[in-house]
């Protein structure tokens, strides 16, 4: 049956969260995140569709450096028919006439073979952890104090030497959305060393210049109340997050493969992400 790609409109938000949950076969909060990334990147978010009704999306977040890809799904009454591929060309297509030197990934095993095909080159592999909620009541350290707004500025260039680009734009919807829910760390001099937010329910983004105050700055998200399940997105790059994510409980629920398309210089210093905002934003 023929299909249609155009961008993604407003009043499909709710149909491309049912899409995402079939396509992941998991709950999530999708229209939420939806609403949030294209508060971020308007324009970077497609649909397919057969007889007017959304059957497939994806999405991309550009950044000054490179492009980021997610929340491809194509709901499974509707698979197998190469909506998926159709998809990610036309998007890699128009990620190519905005001059977006790399285009990077969160792979799950399924979908690694057909971004291969596309040019994709498979790097390491990205852990999602979860655990159950538990609140942790504490004082926050004198070197932990909550993110606010006059902090974006400083934020987004110690963030910027280790995500590789910035990401100004992520952070202010992330504040706007979820107040009171960051914090960051500093050092004597007051300099800011890390900081890290808490989603509804998801940790991240969490970055560390220097690994001193990190277990202080989980404390802090882990104090608020998340819901009944928390998860975090790490990349198997740093072993750090990994070993104090499992000291509080998290465990390995999936594995996914990170990937990059188009140049191959290295952007950024993975080994510093202890988490990522999410598999949709990186």
């Amino acid at each position: 049956m023929p299909f249609s790609i155009r961008p993604l409109a407003d009043a499909d938000l709710e149909s491309a969260a049912v899409i995402l949950t079939s396509a992941f076969q998991r709950s999530g909060n999708w229209a939420n995140e939806l609403r949030l990334y294209r508060a971020v990147q308007p324009d970077g978010y497609f649909g397919a569709y057969q007889d007017g009704t959304l059957v497939g999306m994806v999405g991309s977040t550009i950044y000054s450096t490179f492009a980021y890809v997610g929340m491809m799904g194509v709901h499974q009454q509707f698979q197998r028919q190469g909506i998926g591929l159709a998809l990610m060309q036309h998007l890699l297509k128009w990620l190519d006439g905005k001059s977006v030197p790399q285009v990077q990934l969160d792979a799950s095993d399924t979908g690694q073979p057909m971004y291969e095909k596309l040019g994709f080159v498979a790097q390491e592999r990205v852990f999602v952890l979860q655990r159950q909620a538990g609140q942790f009541i504490l004082e926050l350290s004198r070197h932990v104090e909550p993110i606010r707004p006059s902090n974006l500025a400083e934020l987004a260039e110690v963030d910027s030497r280790i995500f590789g680009a910035d990401r100004r734009k992520v952070f202010t919807a992330l504040l706007q959305a979820y107040p009171e829910r960051a914090f960051f760390s500093h050092d004597s001099q007051g300099r800011m060393t890390g900081y890290i937010f808490m989603q509804e329910r998801r940790i991240g983004p969490w970055v560390m210049l220097e690994p001193g105050d990190d277990e202080m700055l989980l404390q802090a998200v882990l104090s608020l109340d998340p819901g009944d399940m928390v998860s975090v997105v790490v990349p198997e790059t740093n072993q750090r997050a990994l070993e104090i994510l499992h000291h509080y409980g998290f465990e390995i629920a999936r594995t996914n493969r990170h990937m990059a398309r188009g140049s191959t210089a290295t952007i950024g210093q993975r080994d510093k992400v202890y988490a990522q905002t999410s598999l949709s934003v990186g």
